[in-house]
């Protein structure tokens, strides 16, 4: 039974906060007295959900003490799968009819939240919070995210792709059905919102300096997760590229007929740039079937180790799928 089946009381809204952590122990306990403090003022029903995404700096034990408010849960993965990994164990788990994800490190303001809900209430079936500007960050990290967002937009032109619009956000209940319908195992949760369409608006935010510890993504970090989203959302690349090898082709063939007709047919210069076009494309194919190779193995995006506190009760873990036999061949 799905958990907003089975909580939900009909004729009411239900809001499920879910908050993903990764060795956030030197905020939890601030930001979860903000936390409550601003859910507190909704006039719904609402929970709040953890994923302990593998911490190993004492986030579980705040996480335990914070779940004797039976409005408060926590899901314990079995190791870091990574944020994205952890958004999806909250989708699926999540109680309310609604979802809102923020993260523990206090640059989004969870004072913001009423304001998210009540665009809800008045209709929006998606509420983006899109950062009014990035001065909290540094500069290399500034110029990588226009020119990302300017290449996402060239890349994925069928929706729209918000520029500066975090992961912090409100999912209506039309939405969160579609997220929860989506099989994909690689998943890049700002390009699955933006791909669902849906009543949306983006509300501006000043998003706040870390007030302690370090950003857990690295530059190596958000490459991986640029081409990840690339990879997901757009062909383009492969387009482009075919395009490109006839264009070579052709090239190559004038080349070779003017080559025979002056008598000096020469082309080991060619035929290196032409391997290393080669090179190139091999490289691009292979991203591609390396994201077909993950949907394939058909794993478990996350596995739970435990469940505690809560209006819930305790959750298994998802079973993984099995090969029926024509599969397995």
């Amino acid at each position: 039974m799905n958990p907003t089946e089975e909580f939900t009381v009909p004729g009411t809204r239900f809001l499920s906060v879910v908050i993903c952590c990764y060795n956030e122990a030197h905020v939890l306990p601030q930001f979860h007295a903000r936390l409550m403090t601003a859910i507190n003022q909704l006039s719904i029903r609402h929970e709040v959900l953890y994923v302990n995404d593998g911490s190993s700096d004492g986030s579980l034990a705040l996480l335990d003490g914070f779940c004797q408010s039976p409005e408060v849960r926590c899901l314990n993965l079995s190791r870091n799968f990574g944020k994205e990994s952890a958004m999806a164990a909250g989708i699926d788990h999540a109680c309310g009819e609604a979802i809102l994800f923020i993260d523990a490190d206090l640059q989004d303001p969870p004072e913001l939240i009423p304001q998210m809900v009540e665009h809800w209430l008045a209709g929006c079936d998606i509420v983006n919070m899109q950062r009014s500007d990035r001065r909290s960050d540094t500069a290399g990290k500034r110029i990588s995210a226009m020119l990302y967002y300017r290449l996402l937009r060239v890349l994925v032109d069928k929706y729209a792709v918000p520029q500066d619009v975090s992961d912090f956000r409100l999912i209506g209940p039309a939405p969160l059905r579609a997220l929860r319908a989506m099989p994909e195992r690689a998943r890049f949760m700002k390009g699955m919102v933006n791909w669902l369409g849906f009543k949306t608006v983006e509300l501006p935010y000043d998003r706040a300096a870390r007030s302690a510890g370090q950003s857990k993504w690295g530059p190596l970090a958000l490459v991986d997760l640029a081409i990840e989203g690339i990879v997901a959302f757009s062909r383009k690349p492969l387009r482009w590229f075919s395009l490109l090898s006839a264009g070579i082709f052709l090239l190559t063939l004038i080349y070779i007929a003017r080559q025979i007709g002056t008598g000096s047919l020469n082309i080991h210069d060619f035929i290196l740039g032409v391997g290393a076009m080669l090179s190139l494309g091999v490289a691009l194919v292979g991203e591609y079937i390396g994201a077909t190779l993950s949907e394939v193995k058909r794993r478990p995006v996350y596995l739970l180790s435990s469940t505690f506190g809560g209006l819930a009760k305790r959750l298994a873990a998802p079973t993984t799928p099995r090969l029926g036999k024509e599969e397995k061949n």
